[in-house]
C-alpha cells in the first residue's frame, strides 16, 4: 500500500489526500507558537535571586533574558514554519489578531518578499 508523506512546507489544497493531516499539523504549529509565546512572556521581567540569611537582603543575581530570547527564538522558528504552511490559512480563515497570529502574519510577509 502506497502511504503519502504530507507535505508541510507548502499550502495543501482541500483536494490533495493529505489535506487533513496538514490541517491537523497546522493547527499543532499554532498551539506549540502559542505555548512557546507564553513560555517567553512568563519570563519577560523576571530575574534571579536569592535571599542573603544573614542581612536579610533580597540579593538579583540575574535576569531571565537568556530564557526569554530562547523561548521567543523557537516561537520565531515556527512561525517561518508555520507561514509557509497550511498553519497561515487557518489563521487567516479565523481572523485572529492574538500574538501567535501576528508573529506567523509578520513571517509569512518576510517570506513572500523574500520570494
Amino acid at each position: 500500500m502506497l502511504t503519502i508523506e504530507p507535505d508541510y512546507d507548502r499550502f495543501v489544497e482541500t483536494h490533495e489526500p493529505h489535506y487533513f493531516s496538514a490541517q491537523a499539523r497546522g493547527f499543532a504549529l499554532i498551539r506549540r507558537i502559542e505555548r512557546h509565546l507564553k513560555r517567553a512572556n512568563s519570563y519577560a521581567g523576571q530575574y534571579y535571586a536569592y535571599t542573603d540569611y544573614e542581612t536579610g537582603d533580597f540579593v538579583i543575581t540575574g535576569e531571565c533574558d537568556e530564557e526569554y530570547e530562547a523561548e521567543w527564538n523557537r516561537a520565531s522558528d515556527l512561525a517561518r514554519m508555520a507561514a509557509c504552511s497550511n498553519a497561515y490559512r487557518i489563521i487567516r480563515a479565523q481572523g485572529r489578531d492574538d500574538e501567535a497570529s501576528m508573529l506567523i502574519l509578520e513571517a509569512h510577509a518576510v517570506v513572500a518578499q523574500q520570494g
